[in-house]
């Protein structure tokens, strides 16, 4: 803290005035009091100049104590210690002599004074900076761990306010149209905020010079200024602002804003420390827009994946499949035209159109790989009933609920089913499986798991990771659980949003 000359001119000089003061005291006590001893008179000198130190130092601070401290001793040479003044009044001379021990004491008192307040600030500066780096340590931890943006305002908008010992913190997000968004808010007396409210940029407050200049910015008065949303400030009790721009790969995004609600104005350079929490608000963004993208881009993928394998599908079936019938039927009818002699061309056409059948039966196999139709026509419950009925192992089949999903999702869960099936026929040497299929409004909840032999691994390559990648598409979550010898659990889960996940359509659209 910087003390001002004149207040530390006017405290030496009342220094220097209790310091005299309590030299006359002292005089005082040897002239109206007979003490038999000189040593009985140094003792109470010296314990009343303790006391006397003690209390100015408990009240005044030290650079008081010092110059009264130094006021007793010189009393207490003067009056205790050979050789010893007879007179109690000083002369002209030893006056002089005692108002350069009380200067120098002064002097010595405001050197000390200035050291405590040196220290103390010294201090204080390393509690703000250790308390700031705290602050910007949670908050960095909850962007490396990939914390949902809106997590991340509050917790920016929360620790700028405590920090900084603001009265509010905002954080507007800039839109395209000119106007800017409230995404979070922190207020110091708990009260609740709206969040989403739209603003124009009015001019002259903070928020539309940060967006015309990039720069930080602060308002020291809003008396003056007009437009609806410094008509919202005012009805807040701001009085004033300052500002940091919110920059994400080098484009002006938003801006984190610290106000105060009573009448001083916003502490000096409270713009500049905001900045330090606006980039890791910045990373914030930078990295949900980029998880932003991955997640629509596999919704992409596997959406087209979807309408490839379904195209395929009725291509087999209504193409190829139907062809392969329709050729095995003249076949038969060929058959049905030969003469009974003919022996070996019947038994030619014969092999003909059963071969011509199993490859039709081989086909419907692989066709029904690729996408059952099933699953289209009747939803999930029909084809996991259907799937399980082809096992080769029992499967136990436990669906609850009847609602039907969007595509995306029933095909998901259907091939995590299927992979979970296959694998447990062709690796987990298992003797049973359970496919537990629950359906809330809220998540829907596959888990399948068999007693075999355990110990498969989806970083292994396996086909588990496509069905990772299909399911975090859909914002759901897959895990596996199989330890050595006690069988393999598969537990996917996808959450509905108000009862609904993506659809086909809002997967394409990203």
């Amino acid at each position: 803290m910087s003390v001002p000359r004149v207040h530390v001119a006017a405290e030496a000089g009342l220094a220097f005035v209790f310091g005299a003061g309590w030299f006359v005291l002292c005089a005082l006590l040897v002239s109206s009091v007979p003490f038999s001893s000189r040593s009985v008179l140094a003792a109470i000198i010296i314990v009343l100049d303790v006391a006397a130190v003690w209390t100015v130092v408990h009240w005044l601070g030290i650079g008081y104590a010092v110059t009264v401290g130094v006021a007793g001793v010189v009393a207490l040479d003067w009056y205790a210690i050979p050789p010893i003044h007879t007179t109690v009044v000083p002369n002209a001379e030893n006056a002089l002599a005692l108002g350069a021990y009380l200067v120098t004491g002064t002097l010595l008192g405001q050197l000390a004074a200035t050291a405590r307040r040196r220290a103390e600030k010294s201090e204080q500066e390393v509690r703000v900076l250790a308390e700031e780096q705290a602050a910007l340590r949670r908050v960095a931890t909850l962007v490396a761990v990939e914390t949902a943006p809106e997590q991340v305002f509050a917790s920016v908008t929360e620790e700028v306010g405590k920090l900084l010992r603001i009265d509010l913190a905002t954080l507007l997000r800039y839109e395209t149209d000119g106007s800017a968004t409230t995404v979070a808010a922190w207020i110091h007396d708990g009260r609740e905020l709206p969040l989403g409210s739209r603003w124009p940029l009015d001019r002259d407050t903070v928020a539309a010079r940060v967006w015309h200049t990039g720069r930080p910015q602060r308002v020291d008065d809003y008396a003056g200024t007009h437009g609806a949303y410094a008509e919202a400030l005012r009805a807040l009790g701001v009085r004033s602002s300052a500002g940091s721009p919110v920059v994400v790969e080098g484009a002006l995004w938003g801006v984190m804003i610290g106000a105060s609600l009573s009448g001083e104005r916003i502490a000096l350079g409270t713009e500049l420390r905001l900045g330090e929490f606006t980039q890791l608000t910045a990373a914030s963004v930078a990295n949900a827009e980029s998880r932003g993208e991955l997640t629509a881009s596999r919704a992409r993928i596997v959406a087209s994946s979807d309408e490839a394998r379904q195209r395929i599908e009725r291509d087999l079936h209504d193409g190829v499949q139907q062809r392969l019938v329709s050729l095995a039927l003249d076949v038969g009818r060929a058959e049905r035209l030969t003469e009974p002699e003919q022996r070996t061309l019947i038994d030619e056409l014969s092999r003909l159109r059963e071969g011509l059948v199993a490859v039709v039966d081989e086909l419907r196999e692989v066709s029904h790989g690729i996408h059952p139709a099933i699953l289209a026509e009747g939803g999930l419950r029909p084809a996991l009933a259907t799937l399980a009925r082809r096992s080769p192992l029992p499967v136990d089949l436990d669906v609850r609920g009847a609602d039907r999903l969007p595509d995306p999702v029933e095909v998901g869960l259907y091939y995590v089913a299927s992979e979970a099936l296959t694998n447990a026929i062709k690796h987990a040497q298992a003797t049973q499986v359970t496919v537990d299929l629950e359906l809330n409004p809220a998540v829907v909840r596959l888990q399948v798991s068999d007693d075999g032999v355990g110990g498969a691994d989806a970083r292994a390559g396996s086909g588990l990771i496509g069905l990772t990648d299909r399911l975090h598409a859909l914002g759901g979550t897959f895990e596996v659980r199989s330890p050595a010898g006690e069988g393999t659990r598969l537990d996917a889960r996808i959450p509905l949003r108000n009862g609904l996940a993506p659809s086909r359509e809002q997967m394409r659209s990203g």
